[in-house]
Formats: C-alpha cells, structure tokens, sequence
C-alpha cells in the first residue's frame, strides 16, 4: 500500500494569525503541496496541523490544493472556523488582530481616538491614514459578504496514520513542545518517518539580525527536532552545508538531501494597471530598479541606499528610482535614519509596502533590473522570481544566492558600498551588456516548481 504523506502546515496556522499576506516559507510550502500532490495522487496526500486546543489533526490536502491563491479568509476559516474574522470585515491597520477578539476591540479604540484628535503620524506609521479609518467605518454597514460553508472536521493524524507513512515538516514549528511530543508519539507507535524542509540557519547563524528571544526558540526548536525526526531536507547546498554543520556539532547527525527551490514566479491572473494602486501605478510610467522582499536589517538595506547615493552624485549615469516593494519587519533603525534625514533621498527611494501579486508582477515586468545584496540567505526567492519574469539582477556573492544567481546575474560583495554601487552602475549604465543577460536568461532551462515537486518526492 502506497504511504500517506501528511504535510505540515501548523506554521502557517501561526502565520495567518496575524497576516494577511504570503510570505517566502509560505509560498513554498502551498506551492509544493500543490504540485506534490498532482504528482503523486490527490488521495496519498493530507495537510496536518496543531491546533489552538492542542489535537494534531489532518484534512485532504483539497483544502489548500484547491484555493487558486494564498487566500487568508479561506485558510483561517480552515483553522479557525467561525472565530476568523473576514480581511473585509477587518478595519485598516487592525488585520494582525483579525483572530484576537479582545485586542482587536482595545486597539480599534486607540484608532479612534487617535483619529478623533488628527493625529495622523498615528496611521502614516502603520500604513494607513485617518481618510481611510474613518472611509472604512462610514461604509461598514453596506458591506454583504457570503457566510462560509462549515468548518472542515479533520481526523487525529494518529488515527489515521500507518506504519510507513511520513510526516514532512515544511516549515519551522518551534514553540510547539506539544507537538514535538507529539511526533515523537507517532514516531515510537506508529512507526512513522518524520522529515524537516529546513530553509535556514539564519536564527542560528546570523541571529544578530533577528529580535532577541526568536532565535533561542529556533535553536532549542532544531536541536530537539532529532528526538522524531529521521531525515532532513534543506533548499540549497549552502544550507544543508550549515545543517550538516549544526547536526554534527550537537553530536546528532542524521541524513540531509538537497532539494534546490524554484526559479519561477507564479504569475497572477492577468489584470490591467486598473488593479494596481495609484502609487504603483506612477512608479510603472519611470525608470526604476526593484528590490523583493520584507524590509529588515538582513537584506542590507542601508549599504544599498548608501550606494544609491552615490550614484544619484554620478553626473555620467541618469540614475533610476529605487523601489523597495515588500513587508516592512525588523527594519534597521540606520536605515529609518537615512531614509528620515534624506527624504527618502530626495524622491530617488520609494517603499511599495505589501504589494499584491498583480503589483509584483507588474513591478517585475517594468523594472530595468532588480537587486538583492542581502547578508544572508538561505535560497533567494526574488532572485529566481527575477529570471523567470526575464529580468536580470545585481546579487551578493554570498551563501546560497549564487545557486539561485548562475551566471545569469551581476555579482558584488555585499560589505562594500562600492562594489554594490559599481555593479549597479554597471546595469545601469551598459544597456547591451543588460541585455545580453536577459538574452542568457531567455536560452536558460530555469527550475519550476514541478521539478521541485519531483526531486522532493524522489528525496522521500
């Protein structure tokens, strides 16, 4: 009998918590299980996950494999039930407190007494403005939306599992030392094989970048994840590499298999410039040279605005606008200072912030080139987003993302102002040697997320 795989999803039950948006790990996870699960057959495949009362329960994997886009509404009904509180039905600022009925209520408050005595610096800084709060509340009682069928009831993954069977982790669970006791039980009793997807070691090994107790939790997270876990998986050579690394210093070795990611950026249904924003829409009419990604001190924000500046001093180039275009999270505070003291250097730096896959797309496709000098990476998303939207890119000369990069990009080392703002320059300024690499990139053979769903398979 052919075994069930049970896909984990308990990280993005935690993550639509409290967004509303697809982030990287996210998109990986949805994308594999959809292809993994046309590969192998709809009826081997279940999606499991830990609940809020504390059951590790599992549906077929329909539930995710049937929603043509990341959809927060439908997942949180599928966690959540009738607690999920609909994005629309959601005020502007208040989407991370959309299932937390009682800080949704205090901080609803705070918005309307902030709105009630202008403070507008309140709702700037979170994306919004009192125009907005007050054109979502006069509007409130129009709004109809369609009740959501019944909640799903999913069976106790133990009930259901066999020997053979397998559990794949694709993201990282930490904070749940009930679930991990948990897998151990269905590893010891039921004979099942338990594998990790790890993506990276960046809590671990570049954790200087990260908010302080985030880092202790992945570490204990990992190091436990031996006591169930029979094999893992990692997303590049450099990550298995510091995998290998981590398990043999902990004295805990075990099997790790690269399975690289995908080079593809899943493109929307088509939508004219009408379903963009206006703010896009003016960035779309100029040059410009975009950066992918949330905005946090890893991604090197500050060395690349510098190197901004000094190309917009170069007499010799007519230097491009530079768009930012993602979340804004652990945001270097150097960066904020730049960005405050400059004006935003002048104009010539603009933050798209959570733009939607239409805006993406359409930011992809207009731009000249795109830039990723981030510190550490465990993969590179956006860079192979880049190429397959045919667009080359300037990327750091470091850890995973010139696996993602080939020679289809533009290197630099991403410590020296200099050397990012000489190989932008060098986009920038060279047309024909720009368009030589989009013309490498069109004979390239890019991976798609259907060879990644294969090499996973076979790596189980």
């Amino acid at each position: 009998m052919a075994p069930t795989y049970f896909f984990d999803v308990s990280d993005i039950l935690s993550y639509v918590r409290t967004e509303s948006s697809i982030s990287g790990i996210q998109r990986v996870s949805l994308e594999l299980i959809k292809r993994f699960s046309a590969q192998s057959g709809p009826a081997n495949v279940m999606i499991s996950f830990w609940t809020l009362d504390d059951r590790y329960i599992a549906l077929p994997a329909s539930y995710i494999t049937d929603m043509p886009e990341f959809d927060t509404d439908r997942l949180s009904h599928m966690f959540f039930g009738s607690k999920a509180r609909r994005m629309e039905q959601t005020a502007p600022t208040l989407g991370r407190y959309r299932l937390r009925p009682l800080k949704y209520c205090i901080y609803s408050i705070v918005r309307h007494f902030r709105a009630a005595i202008g403070d507008e610096a309140h709702f700037v800084n979170k994306g919004s403005s009192i125009a907005e709060w007050k054109s979502y509340h006069a509007s409130k009682h129009k709004r109809e939306v369609a009740p959501f069928p019944p909640k799903p009831k999913g069976q106790l993954v133990r009930d259901l599992a066999k020997p053979g069977d397998r559990v794949v982790i694709l993201g990282a669970v930490f904070g749940l030392s009930k679930l991990a006791k948990e897998l151990e039980r269905l590893k010891n009793d039921k004979q099942i094989d338990i594998t990790i997807f790890v993506h990276d070691l960046i809590p671990i090994l570049a954790k200087e970048h990260l908010n302080g107790g985030f880092s202790h939790k992945f570490d204990n997270w990992l190091r436990n994840s031996t006591n169930y876990c029979s094999s893992y998986l990692a997303n590049s050579c450099h990550t298995s590499k510091d995998l290998l690394s981590y398990l043999e210093e902990e004295g805990t070795p075990r099997p790790v298999k690269v399975v690289p990611l995908a080079q593809q950026f899943h493109r929307p249904d088509a939508g004219d410039r009408g379903a963009c924003s206006e703010q896009v829409n003016q960035i779309l009419d100029h040059p410009y040279v975009l950066v992918v990604g949330t905005l946090e001190d890893r991604k090197n924000l500050l060395r690349l605005a510098l190197s901004w500046e000094h190309l917009c001093a170069d007499e010799d180039i007519a230097t491009p606008k530079l768009v930012f275009a993602g979340k804004q999270n652990w945001q270097s505070p150097d960066f904020t200072d730049f960005m405050r003291q400059t004006k935003s250097l002048n104009g010539m730096i603009e933050i798209v912030n959570r733009p939607s896959d239409v805006e993406l797309a359409a930011l992809y496709s207009n731009c000249l080139f795109t830039v990723m000098v981030s510190l550490y990476e465990g993969w590179g998303l956006p860079i192979g987003e880049s190429l397959s939207m045919g667009k080359t890119a300037v990327v750091a000369r470091s850890t995973s993302m010139p696996e993602v990069g080939g020679n289809l990009v533009e290197y630099c080392d991403p410590l020296d102002v200099e050397s990012i703002t000489a190989a932008c320059k060098m986009l920038i300024d060279d047309a024909a040697h720009r368009k030589a690499l989009e013309e490498r990139i069109a004979q390239a053979s890019l991976r798609t997320w259907d060879d990644v769903a294969e090499e996973f398979m076979q790596a189980l």
